[in-house]
């Protein structure tokens, strides 16, 4: 077997091993995940696994199955943010018990209650780690913005 079959076909089973809606990099051993079924025209990853650990980047309350931006309240906003790092999650492997790392941005201090409120739901028992920060805007003005940490 030449080097050049043995890594197509090396490249062909890491592509079948890859689970639904990921995209593997046999290159770097990277897998990419998408909230819906197609990639989208992100100018960046929606999420990342990497030897175990899966880098989830800053979700918005965009319904996936319409692309549509979810324009409601702080609990409303953050409920569809975190079901979307779920829906990311478990397209990788994982549930949210396995989130070891949260970045929240929000627009508006005054709405932090609420927003805890949710977050608490989400993860009633041993919490991950967070960091949360106030900004200026966030795009799509929407309130809230999470970035996630998964570690298996």
């Amino acid at each position: 077997m030449t080097q050049r079959v043995f890594f197509t076909l090396l490249f062909t089973v890491a592509l079948l091993a890859a689970p639904v809606g990921a995209a593997a990099d046999a290159g770097t051993g990277k897998q990419i995940f998408h909230l819906g079924e197609a990639p989208g025209d992100l100018p960046f990853s929606p999420a990342i696994l990497v030897k175990g650990t899966l880098y989830i980047s800053g979700q918005l309350a965009v319904d996936p199955s319409s692309g549509r931006f979810i324009d409601g309240s702080m609990a409303e906003q953050a409920d569809r943010v975190i079901r979307n790092i779920e829906i990311l999650l478990k397209k990788a492997g994982f549930t949210l018990t396995d989130v070891v790392q949260t970045t929240v941005f929000i627009s508006d201090f005054k709405e932090f209650g609420e927003f805890n409120g949710v977050f608490r739901r989400w993860f009633p028992s041993a919490p991950p780690t967070r960091a949360t920060v106030e900004v200026a805007g966030l795009a799509r003005d929407a309130k809230i913005e999470i970035a996630a940490v998964a570690v298996k």
